[in-house]
């Protein structure tokens, strides 16, 4: 059985050990540095960090944030919660820890007042893009790109 629960200082570590893995399994291991950057981002004081656990180990992680204007470089919006990273540890992928990583965050985010989720995928990350839409995000139809070869799709819930 999977739960899910806002992380203490505590799970830091694990979701970290998460997020590599993950990021490990896709081809794409993160250096020290993006390491380090995500170790700090789950640290911030307005960070909402979501893990799932299964017997007694996290399996899944979730970052979210106050959503700000400008893609991230405005002031913040009210209402609005940006998702920074949702990853599941390879082996427990395809087992619904998504959705209820989402579902927790939802519910969070509700009952603090926030009228709106947002996050950006990879517009090819057809396993991200379904899990979004099954917890009912829909594509706002913003695209922009991390390079050349990185499109990226934002999806939008409102509470």
């Amino acid at each position: 059985m999977v739960t899910t629960r806002l992380a203490e200082s505590t799970d830091h570590a694990d979701a970290v050990a998460v997020w590599r893995a993950a990021n490990t399994a896709r081809g794409r291991p993160p250096e020290a540095t993006r390491v380090d950057r995500v170790r700090a981002k789950l640290g911030e004081p307005d960070a909402i960090v979501i893990v799932a656990v299964a017997s007694g180990r996290v399996r899944g992680m979730l970052l979210a944030e106050p959503g700000r204007d400008r893609d991230g470089r405005g002031p913040r919006v009210a209402g609005l919660c940006h998702i920074s990273m949702v990853f599941v540890h390879p082996g427990w992928q395809g087992r619904g820890v998504g959705r209820l990583l989402l579902e927790r965050l939802r519910t969070h985010v509700a009952a603090l007042g926030g009228t709106r989720l947002q996050v950006w995928t990879g517009a090819g990350n057809e396993r991200a893009r379904r899990l979004y839409r099954r917890a009912g995000f829909a594509p706002s139809g913003r695209l922009a790109s991390l390079g050349p070869t990185r499109p990226i799709e934002q999806f939008t819930l409102d509470l």
